[in-house]
């Protein structure tokens, strides 16, 4: 009875009330029922399919006397798990080939460097995409306010609530309304017609969460991706100096060996990592290869370390089962993030959008049991047998099978023999090719870590900037220009808490670098591009974000300042600048 429960709980909850609660929280309908309603509505086509294909699929079977109705729930248990089963090979297989490889990769701190400096220069990119947004859906949403009177006792309130949402919830902040009138002929005709009802100020607010949601998101990932570059950046100086003062400036032995063991124990440690997870992606290969063969003979080695010691040591069988499963789950929900269709469902700690958690609850519940009754098979416990009873689990679904053809039991057996070609194709780099041939959605291929010299050198001005910054007293964000950017005031308490420990760490690498007497060839290109980096953030006459602020806002006889959060005159008041003079950039603007 509890396996039954929990299964048809966690189908209910993976394909209806998940989804449900997803489109709710996209919604951006102004009351509790109708964002209900509206994430029915958003469903009803992908419903409306699913439940045809379900009664016409019925009907024939029941016209045909091949199936009745206390067969259908085997049949929606079978057709559950064989969907669960096919996308779980896809996922299993590339795990368990990246896995081991991108431990390898990190094992050398050198040539990751450039990976990371190519990961904060695309990070950056897509921030700066989701800045323009942003900065339109302000712009689009105080044009919407200007085109509602206040006369209107319907629109009006409910356009204020999308500005107050906008005051509460975006990085870029606005607290009055009676501004210059926005520059109308800067957005696209349809950015105007929000205003018309209700559903449009609806679908407005929605694209102001969605809006506010990627800008978090995008920053939240530049800024983790660049503090790992100047953390690879630290540790390769020190390996290149041979000089293991701690980033956090201690002098303590405990520190001093925990940096020394970063630099140059840890690289070791992973080359032993990939290396057993290159055995043990073999040996589930081998395992889910010889499903078929059963137990006369048992081919599998887990099954074989499992069945030997069932009845010695309970913690060691225990640990068997475990760590294989353990391994499997790893390498299936690492692919599954790494499929182009889930980029924009990234994860980020601390800025991830409740949508993107929820769609991570779902996936995992809707593949863990297959991945599991998969797993049963891998060390052979279908056809164990313990006083003549099974396991609850494989008497279930095992008899769910059996009244299925093709789908059924003989499925589970031998599908997983495709695992091998896939493994193959993947480990010789032949997959990405034939994706590209059969595949021309990129929601269906893997992200492959290629480190291109655009990005890259990007990515390591960009550092240089933010390490410059941290010097300057800013915070890791502070060396990018964009507009909207919440970073020493912000949204992210962390970034303020943190910026002290990131300069420290800046401040370590220059004292290293001074102690030698010598430069490292990154800390000698280093050396200009700070100072240029400094010169240029103090002799650009005007900011290009700050351009297109005028642009939207107008000119008030002289140029607007956009000062940090927390100072300029007034501490929140409006500071006028006369044409030429220019405030410094920061990472967190607020629109004064």
């Amino acid at each position: 009875m509890l396996w039954t429960i929990s299964y048809w709980s966690t189908q209910v909850l993976t394909w209806a009330l998940i989804p449900i609660m997803q489109n709710y929280v996209v919604s951006g309908a102004f009351s509790v029922l109708k964002r209900l309603g509206d994430a029915l509505h958003r469903l009803w086509l992908f419903y409306l399919v699913i439940i045809t294909l379900c009664i016409i699929g019925g009907i024939v079977a029941l016209l045909t006397h091949r199936l009745q109705l206390s067969t259908v729930p085997a049949l929606v248990v079978t057709l559950s798990n064989a969907y669960g089963l096919f996308v779980i090979i896809a996922l299993l297989g590339y795990g368990l080939v990246e896995v081991p490889r991108t431990l390898w990769r990190r094992s050398f701190p050198e040539s990751r460097l450039k990976w990371h400096y190519h990961r904060v220069g695309r990070s950056a990119e897509k921030l700066a995409d989701a800045s323009t947004e942003l900065e339109k859906v302000l712009a689009i949403a105080l044009a919407t306010t200007q085109q509602i009177p206040r006369s209107d006792a319907h629109l009006r309130p409910l356009s204020d609530a999308v500005v107050k949402y906008l005051e509460l919830y975006s990085p870029v902040h606005f607290t009055v309304l009676g501004r210059p009138r926005v520059n109308i002929d800067l957005l696209d005709e349809s950015d105007l017609d929000y205003a018309s009802d209700e559903a449009g100020l609806a679908r407005l607010r929605a694209r102001c969460k969605a809006a506010i949601a990627h800008f978090v998101g995008c920053r939240g990932e530049y800024v983790i991706n660049a503090r790992r570059a100047m953390h690879l950046q630290a540790v390769c100086k020190s390996r290149s100096l041979g000089v293991y003062t701690p980033p956090s400036g201690s002098a303590s032995w405990a520190a001093t060996g925990g940096w020394y063991y970063t630099c140059n124990i840890r690289p070791w440690v992973l080359c032993l990592q990939a290396l057993l997870a290159v055995a043990t992606s073999a040996t589930i290969i081998w395992a889910e290869a010889t499903i078929g063969s059963g137990r006369s003979p048992d081919l599998s080695p887990f099954s074989l370390a499992i069945h030997t010691r069932v009845a010695r040591r309970e913690f060691l069988e225990q640990l068997i089962v475990a760590a294989p499963l353990a391994y499997m789950c790893a390498c299936t929900y690492f692919s599954l993030f790494k499929l182009g269709n889930f980029g924009f469902y990234h994860m980020v700690p601390g800025a991830t959008w409740s949508r993107s958690l929820l769609l991570s609850g779902s996936l995992l519940a809707r593949f863990a049991a297959p991945l599991c009754y998969n797993f049963l098979h891998v060390i052979r416990m279908n056809e164990y047998l313990k006083d003549g009873q099974q396991m609850v689990f494989i008497a279930k679904m095992g008899s769910a099978f059996q009244d299925v053809p093709i789908l059924g039991q003989s499925f589970n057996t031998w599908f997983p023999l495709l695992l091998v070609v896939y493994v193959l194709l993947l480990t010789f780099n032949l997959w990405e090719q034939c994706a590209s041939k059969f595949f021309i959605s990129e929601a269906v291929r893997f992200d492959v870590e290629r480190a291109d010299d655009e990005h890259s050198s990007k990515g390591q001005r960009l550092v240089l900037a933010e390490q410059d910054a941290l010097l300057r007293g800013g915070a890791v964000g502070d060396g990018i220009d964009l507009f909207g950017v919440s970073g020493s005031e912000g949204r992210d308490p962390s970034a303020a808490a943190s910026a002290g420990s990131d300069r420290q760490q800046v401040a370590v690498q220059m004292a290293m670098t001074e102690k030698r007497g010598r430069w490292s060839p990154h800390a000698a290109h280093a050396a200009p591009q700070i100072a240029s980096a400094g010169r240029n953030k103090d002799d650009v006459a005007r900011p290009a974000s700050e351009a297109r602020i005028d642009d939207l806002f107008g000119d008030l006889g002289g140029r607007r300042a956009f000062t940090p959060a927390g100072t300029g005159p007034g501490n929140g008041e409006q500071r006028l600048l006369p044409p030429g003079q220019t405030s410094s950039s920061s990472f967190s603007w607020k629109l004064r």
